[in-house]
């Protein structure tokens, strides 16, 4: 299995995002309100890390310590393979969303593969554009394009996800699977004022997964989660700062 995963070509393929004034939150949450802030232009993956391009990092990535913030190398000197090695692609096809992957491994990923994890804004940007639109595709909501439709009952069937590229309704950017799919982790801390600047023991995730109703895979749903939480319903992209 191994060998075909390092063998796939990597699905990776950054887009750019412009910089600007955006409109981020949306003011239905106490955690999202509506601010206009500053972006620089940068680039993200047009879809999530696939289970295939994670392997290919799995493979050094976790005796590469220089790859590992200070806080994620005591976590990894505690899982050397990483906590949810055994969950990583259960037993799902290699260009699917690598799930199971804790913010320090998905930080030390962007690292291996020259890029860093997203803001929280960057996240926003790039997933619904400038329009103030709820969802990545408009305001409708439409089951078929991003979650099935089993929804939070989705886990009686397994791990729920669809290829990293099987998106019908991508976002403004042509980002796939921007709502839906896995959780994306972002690289800032949680907290329930995105502008208070105080030290938090969480991390944020976005985008809903595919065991979540639609209300938490919108454009501004923010997600508390400690960076050591292991979950099928995990995963990241990276971004890149602008040419």
């Amino acid at each position: 299995m191994l060998l075909f995963l390092l063998a796939t070509a990597s699905l990776a393929e950054p887009v750019a995002i412009p910089g600007g004034t955006v409109a981020v939150g949306d003011g239905r949450n106490p955690d999202a309100p509506r601010r206009q802030v500053e972006v620089a232009p940068f680039r993200i993956d047009r879809t999530e890390v696939s289970i295939a391009d994670f392997e290919r990092f799995a493979a050094e990535g976790y005796r590469r310590p220089e790859l590992w913030s200070e806080a994620g190398r005591a976590w990894l000197a505690e899982h050397p393979e990483g906590a949810g090695a055994a969950l990583r692609a259960a037993g799902r096809p290699a260009d699917h969303p690598v799930v199971a992957v804790t913010w320090y491994e998905a930080e030390a990923y962007c690292r291996w593969a020259g890029g860093r994890l997203p803001t929280e804004v960057e996240w926003e940007r790039a997933a619904c554009g400038d329009g103030g639109r709820r969802y990545p595709w408009g305001d409708d909501e439409n089951v078929d394009a991003a979650w099935f439709s089993e929804g939070k009952y989705a886990f009686l069937h397994g791990v729920a996800t669809r290829p990293v590229d099987a998106d019908p309704q991508p976002s403004p950017y042509g980002l796939r699977h921007a709502a839906g799919n896995v959780w994306e982790w972002t690289a800032d801390a949680y907290r329930a004022d995105p502008a208070d600047g105080r030290p938090s023991p969480w991390r944020t995730l976005r985008g809903g997964s595919f065991m979540n109703l639609p209300s938490y895979c919108t454009c501004t749903h923010r997600e508390p989660a400690r960076p050591d939480r292991v979950a099928l319903t995990t995963g990241f992209r990276c971004a890149y700062d602008a040419r």
